[in-house]
């Protein structure tokens, strides 16, 4: 016994023959026929009476009928549910992703755009927080995915490169350094720095730089995000060093943009869990990301020199 013999047997009991089902569930009169013999054959007895082309359904055959529509009506349900899922378009669809907070006031609402003309019945939860906090919620399964920066902290992540980018120096358009065309470690003596917070791993490395290279430097101001050492840069309280990539989503501001040297390059990356495959939304989405974020990296090639 199997589904399309019942939706056979629905069908032949609504129309009374199976010519009437043929054009009901087209398919042909003998595929009805072979489908009512092998159901009868399945249960073992006879649910028609044959007469002169006619069937008769059996007291056994009206018996069956409202679990078969029952079954049927479930049936329906399931086809209309994948049909949504295949669209990304399941009514409880909910996608949790994890960004910097610098990319969900920038980049993130573009791509949201995008995505909901695309998939308009699905909830997306934005997770902001620094690279170590996003890991942490990719890990707890607080988020779907996440951006980070590459190499992760923990080694227990699928990982995705996406992306490469140079380190730039951000200044306000009138200050000193904003005249020179690259940005040298020994331009930063003395010169009042905005800083990336002190647990980040590129500002642990900048300061070890300007220590082996004997630079004097101060830090006037440590920031906890891209966007906000860009404003303050913008403010004029000094010279912020960013991930080019990041800090390129800021141009509206009036900042300039110069090459850091020696270069520092930042990989960028998405994290999943390990043995947890993403759904077919969470595919688009990347999809869609990726394609938003490659214009920015063009932007920031050419604000890095590259």
């Amino acid at each position: 016994m199997n589904l399309k013999q019942l939706e056979v047997l629905k069908a032949v009991m609504a129309v009374g023959s199976t010519v009437g089902a043929s054009a009901v569930l087209k398919i042909s009169q003998s595929a009805i026929s072979r489908h009512l013999a092998a159901l009868e054959a399945d249960i073992g007895f006879e649910l028609f009476i044959r007469d002169k082309g006619r069937l008769i359904p059996r007291p056994e055959a009206r018996a069956l009928i409202p679990e078969i529509e029952e079954l049927t009506e479930v049936l329906a349900r399931v086809k209309r549910k994948t049909a949504d899922l295949k669209a990304g378009a399941g009514s409880d669809t909910l996608l949790r992703v994890a960004f910097p907070h610098s990319m969900t006031t920038t980049v993130l609402p573009g791509v949201l755009v995008r995505f909901f003309e695309e998939r308009p019945r699905v909830v997306v939860e934005v997770l902001p927080g620094p690279y170590g906090a996003i890991e942490q919620m990719v890990q707890a399964r607080t988020a779907d995915l996440g951006f980070v920066r590459l190499p992760t902290e923990d080694q227990g992540f699928d990982i995705r490169p996406l992306l490469r980018g140079g380190t730039t120096c951000v200044m306000a358009k009138d200050h000193p350094l904003a005249a020179k065309e690259v940005i040298d470690l020994k331009d930063l003596a003395s010169i009042d720095l905005i800083l990336l917070g002190r647990q980040r791993t590129a500002r642990n490395e900048l300061e070890d730089e300007l220590r082996t290279s004997r630079v004097p430097h101060r830090c006037r101001v440590e920031v906890h995000s891209v966007e906000a050492a860009c404003a303050c840069a913008a403010s004029g309280l000094g010279v912020a060093i960013v991930p080019g990539l990041i800090g390129s989503l800021f141009r509206s501001l009036p900042i300039a943009f110069r090459p850091f040297r020696p270069a520092r390059d930042s990989d960028f990356g998405i994290i999943t869990l390990p043995g947890m495959p993403l759904s077919r939304t969470a595919e688009a989405f990347i999809d869609i990301f990726v394609s938003k974020i490659l214009v920015e990296a063009v932007e920031t090639s050419r604000l890095d020199g590259a």
